[in-house]
């Protein structure tokens, strides 16, 4: 294989090379052909969120996403109504969507949505199917909640200038401008325009501000008629949500008080209805939003906070069904378990679980419906989202979000079942394993490792995943694993990553590619690895450690934890991950820094990440991309200028996904003919 080591790029097609402008190129046409199959484009609705119902209600309501056209524009977020009965949803709104929420008496629906001038967003309220009242809020709205009583809206607002958490793309918000395209932008760290704070609307005035600087508001619900309960800190950047504390707002005067100081990172506060508990989820977590572990209740009154038995699940959502039982959703080993609480302590009910299907968008998610009913958005990896209640201890479906040529695309392509082995020092590993449906021996292999770390693979549905459906249909395997640190396991298993990001977790995914390997499962001489976020640093750092790797693609990576502390939106995360100190020489941030280590042997890697990026900013990448180089490996760098973290936007997800086959097909699956 001849090969040129030149990190310039190239904007024409060169033979053997990857260029610039992939639309040419047919992987870039398959990869567009499947989405398009699995989507349906053209305004069809192919996923939801938000969905919320009433006994008293037949129709549910939700946030669906469609693509309007093609693939090469982003999906819209519209409001939608379903009845019972009826074969399709109804479109009730053309603005782009953020947050609904139904009042308690089921009746009437607040809508937040982008307003039509740029840093306004609009509320909205809904009834008999009719906008009855609208106002103007500057900012974002992030979050809606009723007030017991049904008379008032709390409005989480973040600044127009407000960074996004890592999931929603990691980059800060910016609005439109005239002004020449020369010129610079400038940062201060501090502006009226980069907090988060609450908004209160009793319809018939205009909303007004409850909370203000130096009052950082993240997550926020009523607790009774005249109190808040909040997750707030005293600062806005996006790193302070590690240390935020839970506080007492007075719905009045807006003054705070402080309740509760956690151990690690907090989310999901819900006020019950009559204000005599507080519950939230406390954990050990890498990322805001994204937050899976303890159900904690505090009584206000005395503060004493009480852990709550769950079963062994890693609660990661919860509403207050009544005044003393708690809904919940979570994750347990690979299950996905509904059930409710008693908090009073008399135990949990579990209404329902499952390996064969999942639920929520980015971790599971259900509210509560009547006496021991549920709503959730269900999806597996070969079946696509659909609306789904749980009623009399069975699961129904209320509609299928599937397109037309859903099914039939979707053969062929795989299904996720657990799998499980043993690490080097006896513990259980756990992940998803999808295997070509005719594969009667070894297969490539192409590792997926997920962000965080503390998250999880999940039984999703195989368009979250990229190039995998692509990859199987082609006779690849794609292994998930979820080392420890996953989420699903416990606070001890998530915990053990503190400190060791790289070491037994990098292990645990190694030898889980042994044991594929000795089950005949994988050709040990043809396996990649790929990943996002903490998957894109762990898919640069294991071809360090291990000279298993005919290939790798970081996305969205972490190359150099000194760099990353000085750029990064959240240094918080990798002083509270590594354990080091960033103004030292040595420690973790130099021997987990992939940048910083040769690869064991060549392996051709490609490296891709936005270029708006704060989470993991493009230049982590470009150290990547050079450590490759200069470990004398072909390495090529895709930077989407306009792309936040992870590449999740359109069209750079099917971009990334025709080139990830490509270079599969290039230096593992085909000929070794590319010259880079």
């Amino acid at each position: 294989m001849s090969r040129t080591r030149n990190s310039g790029s190239e904007d024409a097609p060169v033979a053997g090379r990857m260029s610039r402008d992939f639309r040419s190129a047919a992987e870039f046409a398959e990869a567009q052909g499947l989405y398009a199959a699995l989507f349906g484009l053209n305004g069809h609705v192919f996923a939801a969120r938000s969905l919320c119902g009433h006994a008293s209600n037949e129709a549910v309501f939700f946030i669906g996403q469609s693509f309007e056209g093609g693939l090469d524009r982003a999906p819209v977020s519209r409001l939608y109504q379903m009845r019972r009965g009826d074969r399709s949803p109804q479109r009730l709104n053309d603005a782009e969507t953020r947050q609904i929420s139904l009042a308690p008496d089921g009746q009437v629906l607040a809508v937040a949505y982008a307003g039509g001038e740029p840093g306004v967003d609009c509320i909205e309220i809904w009834s008999a199917g009719e906008g009855i009242a609208v106002a103007d809020v500057p900012g974002r709205i992030e979050l809606i909640d009723w007030s017991p009583d049904g008379q008032k809206l709390l409005l989480v607002v973040a600044g127009a200038g407000a960074d996004l958490a890592g999931i929603h793309g990691g980059y800060a918000q910016k609005q439109k401008t005239d002004a020449p395209a020369w010129l610079p932008e400038i940062g201060w760290g501090e502006g009226e325009d980069l907090w988060r704070r609450i908004w209160l609307w009793d319809t018939r005035a205009k909303p007004e501000p409850l909370t203000s600087a130096p009052v950082n508001v993240w997550e926020a619900s009523w607790c009774g008629a005249d109190k808040i309960a909040a997750v707030t800190s005293d600062d806005h950047v996006e790193g302070s949500w590690y240390a935020a504390k839970l506080s007492l707002i007075d719905a009045k005067s807006g003054s705070v008080s402080l309740l509760h100081t956690p151990r690690d990172q907090i989310g999901v506060p819900r006020g019950s209805p009559d204000g005599a508990r507080i519950a939230f989820i406390q954990a050990f977590c890498s990322d805001r939003g994204l937050v899976a572990g303890q159900l904690s209740i505090l009584d206000p009154a005395g503060g004493e906070v009480a852990i709550v038995p769950t079963n062994s699940i890693d609660v990661t959502s919860i509403e207050w069904r009544s005044a003393t039982s708690l809904h919940m959703a979570g994750i347990r080993g690979h299950e996905t378990v509904v059930a409710d609480c008693d908090a009073s302590g008399a135990g949990v009910t579990e209404r329902w679980s499952s390996t064969e299907l999942t639920c929520g968008e980015w971790a599971p998610s259900s509210v509560p419906v009547g006496a021991a009913g549920s709503l959730f958005i269900a999806e597996a990896y070969d079946r696509a989202p659909f609306l789904a209640e749980v009623a009399d201890g069975e699961l129904r479906q209320i509609a299928s979000l599937a397109s037309a040529d859903a099914r039939s695309t979707m053969a062929g392509r795989g299904k996720a079942e657990p799998f499980s082995w043993r690490a080097a020092d006896g513990l259980e590993i756990q992940g998803w394993l999808v295997r070509p449906s005719a594969a009667a021996g070894p297969t490539p292999l192409l590792v997926d490792i997920h962000g965080g770390p503390i998250s999880s693979h999940r039984n999703r549905w195989m368009a979250r995943m990229r190039s995998a459906p692509l990859l199987v249909a082609r006779g690849w395997t794609i292994f998930f694993p979820n080392p420890r640190g996953s989420t699903g396991r416990g606070d001890a298993f998530a915990r053990a990553v503190q400190g060791d990001m790289g070491g037994a977790d990098a292990d645990d995914i190694l030898s889980g590619i042994d044991a594929l390997v000795r089950k005949g499962l994988v050709d040990p001489d043809r396996v990649a690895v790929t990943g996002t976020s903490y998957g894109g640093f762990m898919s640069a750092w294991l071809p360090t450690r291990s000279d298993r790797f005919a290939a790798a693609i970081p996305i969205s990576p972490v190359g150099d934890w000194y760099s990353q502390h000085r750029t990064t939106q959240i240094p918080e995360f990798d002083a509270l991950m590594l354990e080091s100190s960033p103004w030292e020489e040595g420690g973790a941030y130099f021997t987990r820094s992939p940048a910083f280590h040769r690869q064991l042997k060549s392996v051709p890697t490609l490296v891709m990440a936005g270029g708006i990026d704060k989470s993991t900013p493009p230049g982590q990448a470009l150290e990547c991309h050079f450590a490759a180089l200069r470990s004398g490996s072909p390495s090529a760098l895709a930077i989407y200028p306009n792309a936040g973290h992870s590449l999740r936007g359109y069209p750079e997800y099917i971009d990334t996904a025709a080139r990830i086959v490509w270079w599969l097909d290039t230096y593992v699956g085909g000929p070794a003919a590319a010259t880079i």
